[in-house]
């Protein structure tokens, strides 16, 4: 016969990052944000605090547990934030989604066979991010990335 526990439910919870000078010289942004026991990541949300002004190209941004900063379990999105543009303003809210390259969350339910996802960490985990430019900055700019997390309770 089943058992049951009940609990007051899961809760959704925030932290995020301020980025000052967010895009460098065609180079790599890196940074960490800790991913609370118990959690799954359940949206990624990047805002534009000041302008970012490059050449031509793409500004991108990927999330992960590699330590060197090349994962991208949680966002793959190497032209996600600006896609062959050359300028992102100040105001810009980008919610990480699967057009921008956000694959982690909740197992469908439609599969013949679920595979546990990739993100739920029963431990305290660092999440890697990398924002990545195709060319030069002209105004650097600052990024606000905040990652929202999905608490389970412990059994």
């Amino acid at each position: 016969m089943a058992t049951f526990k009940y609990g007051q439910g899961s809760v959704v919870s925030g932290t995020n990052i301020i980025i000052s000078d967010a895009v460098t010289s065609s180079g790599n942004t890196d940074f960490e944000i800790i991913q609370p026991a118990n959690t799954i990541v359940e949206d990624v949300i990047i805002r534009v605090i000041d302008t970012i002004t490059i050449a031509s190209g793409d500004i991108g941004l990927i999330m992960g547990y590699s330590s060197d900063h090349t994962g991208s379990e949680a966002v793959n999105a190497p032209d996600g934030l600006l896609d062959g543009g050359t300028e992102l303003p100040a105001g810009t809210v980008i919610k990480a989604s699967s057009a921008t390259g956000f694959d982690l969350g909740f197992a469908t339910g439609s599969a013949t066979s679920e595979s546990a996802k990739g993100d739920f960490k029963s431990e305290n985990t660092t999440l890697y991010g990398r924002i990545s430019a195709t060319t030069a900055a002209s105004a650097q700019g600052k990024l606000e990335v905040c990652v929202l997390f999905r608490h389970f309770h412990g059994v």
